[in-house]
C-alpha cells in the first residue's frame, strides 16, 4: 500500500541510459544496457558510467573495424526509445551502428526541439518544459534512430499556504502567537479551540505547541482538516469530557496533488502526540486518517478512526503509550515508513506498543512497521490489550485505494535456487526492480508461501518443489530484462558485472508469473501461469495481523488475531535503508496470545525465539515458521492444516531447538502434512514436546507426512517427547523409550504419566491417531 513513483535519474547526473529493450529502424539491439546503477531507482554518481563487460562497445566513441574488409552500414539504434528528464538534468544516449564491425561508425545526433533539449554527441541537455525528438543519423547510408523525450520539472511541492483573510480557517502562526497562551518554562505555547472550523492550518517552525479542542468540529472538502506545515512538536488534546470531530470529506485519493494534504491529521514536519482523556473521532475519505512525516505518540486518548487508507502512519515511527483506540480502515491500521536512522543516531521506523487497549479492523495488515514491532507494557497500571482482524476476518466494508505498483513473479527449480546463492534484479525502463523472495509452491499442494524449503520440499515420493520471487511491476510496463547476481543480499546492481542476464522479454497481461532456469551466463524462460499462495486462501493485498520489516519482539499483552494472511510475520528481505540486512526474528518472552490465521500463525525468516508466555494458535495453514525456530520456556499450543511447526531452510541452517517449556502441537492425520517438519534436525535438551499428526507409532511414517519429519537428525538428551504418529527418523537418544500405545488412540483428552516422578501430562485430540510413543528422561511412560 506504500506510495510510490519512479523517475528514470536524479538532477546533474550523467551516465550512459541503459533500458531492456532497444529500438531501431530496422533492426534490435542484441545486447544487453550498459550502464550501472545502486538502487531500484538509479541513484546520483558525479561520473559518467561506462561498460566494462567483456561484449563489444556500443558507444560511437568506440568503434568496431575490421582490418581486412570494409562492412556497410546497415541500420542503428538507440538504448531507449522513451525517457523523462527534469529540467537541468543531463543524461547520456548510446548508439549501436549496426552491424556491429561496420567500417564508418560517425554519427551526427539532433533535436526536434532546442528548446525543450539539446543534444551533443549523445549527452542531452534538458532545457525546458516539454517534448522533443532525439535522434541520431548515420553518416553512412542516413539510417536514423529515435528516442523521444519528455522534460518536467523537478518533483518538489510548494508549500500549502492558504488565504489568511478565511475565516472560515484557525491559523496558528508567528503572526497569531497572541491567540495563544505561551509558557516560559517548557517554552510551549498553548491555543484552545471552541468553535467549530473548516480548517487548523499551523506553521510554527522550531516552537512547541498545544492545541486543546474543546467538543468542535473541523471538516473540509477541499484539504486536510488539521494541516501542520511546520512545528517542531504539535500536541493535540482532546480535553475531558469532551466530543470532538475531525472529518476529511474530500473525495477519494487517486494520485498525489500539489499542495494536499495527505491525511484528516497530516504533518508536514514535526512530530505528532495526541493525548487529552476526551474523546477524537476521524474520519478520513480521501487517504489516512493520520499522516505525519515523523513521529506520532497517543497517550491516553479515546482515539476512533475511520479511514479508506491508513489508520495512524507515522513515517518514523508510530507508539501508543495508553487509551482506547478504534481504527477501522482500508489499509494498514499502524504503519511506519522509514527504516533508516536519524541525525541524532535514533532508529527510525519503530510501531511500539506499551499500553492501552486496540481493537482493529484493517483490510491491509494491522500492524506495520518499517524496521521493529516492539509490544511491552512500561506501566504496571496500564495493561496492553489488542484485538485485530484483517481483510476478509474484519469489517471493514468501505472502499480500498491501491497505491502499490504491480507484481510478478519468478518460478524456479531447486537448482536454478541454488539455495538462495543468488540475488535477481529486473531492469525495466531505466530502472532497478530488485527481487524479494517470496516462498515455495508444490506442483501438487502449496508449501510454505513465507521462507525458502517450506512445505516439506524434498521428502522421498514428494512433488515437485518450486521456489517463487516477487518483483515489482512499474505501471504501462511492457518488458524487462532480468539479471542474477552472485549473492543473495547484494544491493548494487550493474548491467555489466552480473552473473546471468536475458534477452528482453515481453510481459503477458494475462498471467503474472514465469518460470525461468539458468544455463551458463544465460537466463530462459518457458511457461507462464498465475500466482497462488501454498494454500490458495490468501488475500490479495499483505493482511497480516503483526508484521515488520527487521524484528518483532512480544513481551506481555493480551493480543488476540484473527488474519487472512499470517498473524505475525517478521520478514528478512533485501538491505533495510538504515544499511542493514534485516534479522527477520520473532522473539516472545511473554503476553497471552491467541492467533487465528489463514497462512502461517507465527512466521520468522530468520529465528522464532519462544521464551515465554502464552501462545495459541487455533488455526493456521502453518502454525509455526522460521529458519531456526528455539523454544527455551512458555506454553505454546498450535494447530495447522499442513506442518504444525516448520523450520525452513534460509540464511542459517534450519533447526529446531527445545530445552524449555511446552510445545503441543496437532496437524490432521491424512493428507501431506507434519507436526513438527524440520528441513534440518531436531535437537531437544529439556522441556515438553506433545506433537500428533499422521502415522504410525509403531511402524513408521508414510513416504510424504509424520508426526515428526526431519531431514537431519533427531537428538533428545533430556526433557519429554510424546508423539502420536511417526517419527520419520530414528532418534539418537539417551532417555527412555516407551511405546505408551500401538494401537490407535481415540480423539479425546488423554493423560501420559511418569510414575517414577509423580509427573503428569494432558493433551486433547482432535481426531484418532495410530498409537504413542514417548522419550523421557523421566522414566517409563503410561497412556490414560
Amino acid at each position: 500500500m506504500n506510495i510510490k513513483k519512479v523517475f528514470l535519474f536524479p538532477c546533474s547526473l550523467l551516465l550512459a541510459l541503459t533500458i531492456s529493450s532497444c529500438g531501431s529502424s530496422t533492426n534490435s539491439n542484441p545486447f544487453g544496457p550498459n550502464s550501472s546503477s545502486d538502487s531500484q531507482i538509479a541513484t546520483s554518481s558525479s561520473n559518467s558510467i561506462e561498460s566494462s563487460h567483456n561484449e563489444p562497445s556500443h558507444s560511437s566513441s568506440n568503434p568496431i573495424s575490421s582490418s581486412v574488409d570494409d562492412f556497410a552500414v546497415t541500420s542503428v539504434s538507440l538504448n531507449t526509445e522513451q525517457l523523462t528528464l527534469y529540467v537541468g538534468q543531463t543524461v547520456k544516449l548510446t548508439a549501436t551502428v549496426y552491424p556491429l564491425n561496420a567500417t564508418n561508425q560517425e554519427v551526427t545526433w539532433s533535436s526536434s526541439k532546442e528548446d525543450v533539449a539539446t543534444v551533443e554527441d549523445g549527452v542531452i541537455s534538458a532545457k525546458a518544459e516539454g517534448t522533443t525528438n532525439i535522434t541520431v543519423t548515420t553518416s553512412e547510408g542516413g539510417f536514423t534512430a529515435t528516442c523521444e523525450l519528455t522534460v518536467i520539472k523537478e518533483d518538489e511541492e510548494d508549500p500549502y499556504v492558504p488565504d489568511e483573510t478565511d475565516g472560515t480557517i484557525y491559523f496558528i502562526t508567528e503572526d497569531t502567537l497572541d491567540k495563544g497562551s505561551y509558557d516560559a518554562s517548557s517554552d510551549e505555547y498553548t491555543f484552545t479551540i471552541t468553535s467549530n472550523y473548516k480548517q487548523l492550518y499551523v506553521n510554527l517552525p522550531d516552537k512547541s505547541l498545544t492545541v486543546e479542542l474543546q467538543g468542535v468540529t473541523l471538516e473540509n472538502n477541499e484539504n486536510s482538516p488539521i494541516y501542520v506545515e511546520n512545528c517542531e512538536n504539535i500536541d493535540l488534546s482532546a480535553k475531558k469530557n469532551t466530543t470532538n470531530t475531525i472529518k476529511d470529506t474530500r473525495p477519494a485519493y487517486v494520485n498525489d496533488e500539489e499542495g494536499q494534504g495527505k491525511g484528516a491529521i497530516y504533518v508536514e514536519n514535526g512530530d505528532l502526540k495526541l493525548k487529552g482523556t476526551g474523546i477524537l473521532n476521524i474520519t478520513a475519505n480521501y487517504l489516512n486518517g493520520i499522516h505525519c512525516k515523523d513521529d506520532v505518540k497517543v497517550q491516553k486518548q479515546t482515539l476512533n478512526i475511520n479511514a479508506i487508507n491508513h489508520g495512524i502512519r507515522g513515517n518514523d515511527s508510530v507508539t501508543i503509550t495508553s487509551g482506547a483506540i478504534n481504527i477501522s480502515c482500508g489499509g494498514d491500521a499502524l504503519h511506519s515508513e522509514n527504516s533508516d536512522v536519524s541525525n541524532k543516531g535514533n532508529q527510525k521506523g519503530n510501531v511500539t506498543i506499551n499500553g492501552g487497549s486496540l481493537t482493529i479492523n484493517s483490510w491491509a495488515d494491522a500492524i506495520q512497521a518499517a524496521y521493529d514491532a516492539v509490544i511491552e507494557q512500561t506501566d504496571p497500571e496500564v495493561p496492553i490489550s489488542i484485538n485485530a482482524k484483517t481483510n476478509k476476518y474484519s469489517s471493514y466494508n468501505g472502499e480500498t485505494i491501491d497505491t502499490s505498483t504491480d507484481v510478478f513473479y519468478l518460478k524456479m527449480n531447486s537448482s536454478t535456487y541454488s539455495n538462495g546463492g543468488y540475488t535477481y534484479a529486473a531492469y525495466i525502463n531505466g530502472a532497478w526492480y530488485p527481487a524479494t523472495y517470496k516462498g515455495t509452491q508444490s506442483s501438487q499442494q502449496g508449501g510454505s508461501g513465507g521462507g525458502p524449503g517450506g512445505g516439506g520440499g524434498g521428502r522421498p515420493g514428494s512433488s515437485s518443489t518450486y521456489y517463487l520471487y516477487q518483483l515489482q511491476k512499474p505501471t504501462g510496463a511492457t518488458s524487462f530484462t532480468l539479471y542474477r547476481f552472485k549473492g543473495s543480499n547484494v544491493t548494487e546492481f550493474s548491467t555489466t558485472n552480473y552473473n546471468a542476464v536475458s534477452d528482453a522479454k515481453a510481459f503477458n497481461s494475462a498471467y503474472d508469473t514465469v518460470q525461468i532456469s539458468v544455463s551458463g551466463s544465460t537466463i530462459s524462460f518457458s511457461s507462464w501461469s498465475n500466482y497462488s499462495s501454498g494454500n490458495n486462501n490468501g488475500a490479495d493485498v499483505s493482511a497480516k495481523g503483526i508484521k515488520a520489516e527487521n524484528k518483532i519482539t512480544i513481551k506481555s499483552g493480551t493480543i488476540d488475531i484473527k488474519a487472512y494472511d499470517d498473524a505475525i510475520h517478521a520478514n528478512n528481505d533485501g538491505i533495510l535503508e538504515n544499511g542493514s540486512s534485516p534479522l527477520g526474528n520473532v522473539n516472545i518472552s511473554g503476553g497471552d496470545i491467541t492467533v487465528s490465521a489463514s497462512d502461517d500463525g507465527i512466521h520468522a525468516d530468520g529465528q522464532l525465539n519462544i521464551s515465554g508466555g502464552t501462545i495459541n494458535v487455533t488455526t493456521s495453514y502453518e502454525g509455526l515458521e522460521g529458519n531456526v525456530i528455539n523454544v527455551t520456556g512458555g506454553n505454546s499450543y498450535v494447530y495447522g492444516t499442513d506442518d504444525g511447526v516448520n523450520a525452513t531452510n534460509g540464511k542459517s541452517t534450519a533447526a529446531i531447538n527445545v530445552s524449555g517449556g511446552l510445545l503441543d502441537v496437532e496437524v490432521p492425520t491424512n493428507g501431506d502434512t507434519d507436526g513438527i517438519d524440520s528441513n534440518g534436525a531436531f535437537t531437544q535438551t529439556g522441556g515438553t514436546v506433545i506433537v500428533k499428526g499422521p502415522g504410525s507409532a509403531s511402524g513408521g511414517g508414510m513416504a510424504m507426512a509424520a508426526a515428526l519429519d526431519t531431514d537431519g537428525a533427531v537428538k533428545i538428551t533430556s526433557g519429554s517427547l510424546i508423539v502420536f504418529g511417526a517419527i520419520e527418523q530414528t532418534p539418537n537418544s539417551s532417555v527412555t523409550k516407551t511405546l505408551a500405545s500401538s494401537t490407535t488412540v481415540k480423539a479425546g483428552t488423554h493423560t501420559i504419566s511418569f510414575a517414577s516422578s509423580g509427573t503428569s501430562y494432558s493433551t486433547t485430540l482432535k481426531s484418532s491417531s495410530n498409537g504413542c510413543v514417548v522419550y523421557s528422561s523421566l522414566g517409563t511412560a503410561t497412556l490414560n
